[in-house]
Formats: C-alpha cells, sequence, structure tokens
C-alpha cells in the first residue's frame, strides 16, 4: 500500500504472479466494512484459502485493512520484520527505511540472482522517483524525488495550462509545450537518474548495476542510455520472498 495506490497481487506456491488488482489509497481511515467495498475485491479472492502480506507505507490504515483482507476465515496474516527482508539496513533510524524500498531490494535479488555478487542501485519509478543503493546485501540509503506523474499534475495546477498528459518524448528540444514539458519532466526524470547513479558510484567508490522497476519503468528503459536490468513487479516479488521466508522461519520455530 503505497501514498496513491494499493497494489494487490495473487501468486500461486512458486511466487509467480498471477493476477494483479489497482486500487486508489483513500485520503481517509476506512473501517473494515469500508475496506471491501473500497477494494471490491472479485468472488474468487474470497474462496482462496492462502496467507496475506501486507507492506504498507500507510501504517495507520494497516489494521481495518488486514481484517477486510482475512475476512471469512480462509486467509491468516504473515507479520514481516526487518530480519524477513533478508537485507542489513544502514538507514537512521532504521524504521524510517519504507518497506517499499525493502520490498523492491529484496525483489531484486531474487529477480536477478547475479546481483548477489554486486552492487546496485534499484531506481523505482512510482509517486515518487527513489533510488536505493544496495552493496553486500546490506541499504545504505538513497534519494527520493517526486515522481514523473506527479510533476505532470503539478504543472498548470491551477493555471490555464491545464493537464498534460503522460508522452513519450520524442526528442530533447521540444518545438511546443507539451513536447517541452514531456522532455523536462520525462527525459528529464531518466537523465537525473543516470546523473545520481554516477554519483553514487562514485560516492560509494565501486561501480554498481542500475535496476529499474515500477510501473513506468518499461515505458522509460529505451530512454537510458546506461545497461540496466528492469522488472517492474519487483516489489511484489520481494514481498512473497520475505512472506515465504517468515513463514519457513516461524514453522522451524514451532
Amino acid at each position: 500500500m503505497g501514498v496513491s495506490r494499493i497494489t494487490l497481487a495473487v501468486h500461486d506456491r512458486k511466487g509467480r504472479i498471477l493476477s494483479i488488482l489497482v486500487r486508489k489509497t483513500p485520503h481517509e481511515e476506512l473501517s473494515p466494512e469500508g475496506w471491501e467495498s473500497h477494494l471490491s475485491l472479485p468472488e474468487w479472492f474470497g474462496g482462496l484459502k492462502s496467507p496475506v502480506a501486507i507492506a504498507s507505507v500507510v501504517p495507520q490504515y494497516d489494521t481495518a485493512l488486514q481484517k477486510a483482507l482475512v475476512a471469512g476465515g480462509k486467509k491468516w496474516m504473515i507479520p514481516l520484520t526487518i530480519p524477513d527482508w533478508g537485507l542489513a539496513v544502514r538507514y537512521s533510524p532504521q524504521g524510517a527505511l519504507g518497506v517499499d524500498r525493502l520490498a523492491v531490494c529484496r525483489g531484486s535479488l531474487e529477480r536477478f540472482p547475479e546481483l548477489k555478487r554486486q552492487g546496485w542501485v534499484v531506481a523505482d519509478f512510482g509517486t515518487h522517483t527513489v533510488l536505493t543503493v544496495v552493496i553486500n546485501h546490506t541499504i545504505f540509503g538513497g534519494s527520493i524525488s517526486p515522481g514523473i506523474m506527479t510533476q505532470l499534475q503539478s504543472i498548470g495546477r491551477g493555471l490555464v495550462l491545464g493537464r498534460y498528459p503522460l508522452q513519450y518524448p520524442e526528442r530533447p528540444v521540444g518545438e511546443n509545450t507539451a513536447e517541452c514539458v514531456s522532455s523536462g519532466v520525462v527525459l528529464g526524470a531518466v537523465r537525473g537518474v543516470e546523473g545520481l547513479f554516477r554519483e553514487m558510484e562514485a560516492a560509494m567508490g565501486q561501480q554498481l548495476t542500475l535496476v529499474l522497476t515500477g510501473g513506468l519503468s518499461r515505458y522509460l528503459r529505451p530512454l537510458f542510455r546506461l545497461p540496466n536490468r528492469c522488472d517492474r513487479h519487483l516489489v511484489h516479488a520481494g514481498i512473497w520472498e520475505a512472506a515465504h521466508s517468515s513463514r519457513k522461519k516461524r514453522s522451524v520455530g514451532r
């Protein structure tokens, strides 16, 4: 659950994604009944007997959402703690690191096993553009900036310019206002990530691998000049792996 949308992924026993549902994050707290109405989950979801793991950056919503998702007794919650992610965290304080960042970092390891012997930067293109540096299975931090859609929505808000749609920039020099906005926001975000990536490499004193994720990553990938890996669903891969690890640990401890 992010600040702008909620994405629910249904996985099979091997972690493969079977279905993804997307809903807007509400602007106010809801009751469990309110969540059931807001999510509008299909009937087949209620028939699944499966565990549920929640990764949320809006913790005040978590309790009611949990009750809505496990209603009926067929599902049960899997609690996720920092050790379940399999990564050390050098962030101050640890609890301030968004669980979405933990998830995409763990998902990167599962999706691209060669990263286990490398350091990398994962760039997540969502409501915010978030870069996170990982070396030797340790998260060191990174950067956060307004996301592409957030910037497009802010340009002209309340002005006569109006709203601008997401467009693929054909050239760096726009020949009209819409092209200029596309160049400045979309291409500007890509070049900004590339520049920050190079500076992060210099700051960490080693070569890193660039990993792209988030809903816009496939759209943006052709604009990158730097070699990279790309998977828009790393957050779900990471949550599934952490939940799977948590279940195994708790089963052994019984």
